[in-house]
């Protein structure tokens, strides 16, 4: 569908694994390179990542979607059952994914024309989510909707390319998913944007997924700072007298891996204006990560960089990341 939400750039990186200087031999050699990319808004919610919206019964404090599911309760986005449980290994049926995916899209009151599935009344429940999401392509016109059964890796890859409209940011690969299969660009989109990593380089598509898979699916693709590797976020934008932009950011590390020599290429937009654009990506200079550690850094503009002094409201940042890591 044509709703922004998040756009993903389509920049192809490419960079040589970095190596310090002055390594001693008994160091630890980095394992590899990663890259990420994305649109980032300001939001007044700095805090939202440990919200405590959510009270399900079987939703630990520790549990590892807690952040995810709290975040999408307080929008309303997703509800949990009359018992007071969240259903945390069920299966998501296709009925109810609708639903949650049309709150997230903010379309839930739309209209649409009838999709024409046998198996969905006008009275059905979930009716006018799934005609509304028809209507954007992100279910296909069949004769039956199925509407009980279970969503799989692979359909869930195509609701949310398609819900969000994202296209792959880069070259993203798993063993099991072949250029011929149908969820093919769908698979690679979700993989390059940190939504769906796989396990162990196997995407699986054909397994069919939870409640809590999927709320963190959904959650990652509203949020940036829920994705998987090197995130960021925006807290604050300054001129300063010499003519730069301050940029007050948070850096999230969202991998299993201690993460070094971070270098970030930003645009800055101020609404719909261009404020300011880098051509070349620039380290962060000594800052390190460890897994899922976030870190405050301060980030400037240059003036050939500034492209219109502007009132800095309504900011997003486009972002490309890329950083070497330890396993």
């Amino acid at each position: 569908m044509k709703k922004r939400v998040n756009v993903f750039l389509s920049a192809v990186l490419s960079f040589a694994l970095l190596l310090p200087a002055a390594a001693q031999a008994s160091e630890v050699e980095p394992a590899g390179t990663g890259v990420s990319s994305g649109t980032v808004f300001q939001t007044d919610e700095t805090n939202i990542r440990y919200a405590t919206a959510a009270g399900f019964s079987d939703v630990s404090a520790s549990y590892w979607a807690k952040d995810e599911i709290d975040y999408l309760v307080k929008r309303n986005i997703i509800k949990g059952y009359s018992n007071g449980k969240f259903g945390i290994k069920d299966a998501v049926r296709r009925d109810h994914a609708a639903l949650i995916l049309a709150r997230a899209l903010g379309v839930q009151n739309e209209t649409a024309p009838n999709p024409g599935f046998s198996d969905i009344s006008t009275t059905y429940p979930s009716y006018n989510a799934i005609a509304v999401l028809t209507k954007y392509g992100v279910f296909s016109k069949s004769a039956k909707f199925n509407p009980t059964g279970k969503v799989t890796r692979a359909q869930m890859s195509k609701m949310l390319a398609e819900g969000f409209a994202m296209a792959p940011a880069y070259a993203a690969s798993f063993k099991d998913v072949k250029s011929t299969d149908w969820f093919y660009e769908y698979a690679l989109t979700l993989g390059s944007a940190g939504i769906a990593g796989g396990n162990n380089g196997y995407f699986k598509p054909n397994t069919a997924i939870t409640r809590t898979e999927f709320s963190v699916f959904v959650a990652r693709a509203l949020e940036n700072r829920f994705r998987t590797g090197v995130q960021v976020e925006i807290q604050g934008a300054q001129h300063e007298s010499d003519g730069r932009i301050k940029m007050s950011l948070t850096l999230y590390n969202n991998s299993g891996n201690r993460v070094f020599d971070i270098k970030g290429k930003y645009n800055l937009y101020a609404g719909d204006t261009l404020a300011a654009s880098m051509a070349a990506s620039r380290p962060f200079t000594g800052v390190t990560l460890n897994p899922n550690q976030q870190k405050a850094v301060t980030f400037y503009f240059s003036v050939s960089e500034v492209k219109q002094r502007t009132a800095l409201q309504n900011l997003s940042l486009d972002f490309e990341h890329e950083w070497s890591y330890y396993q």
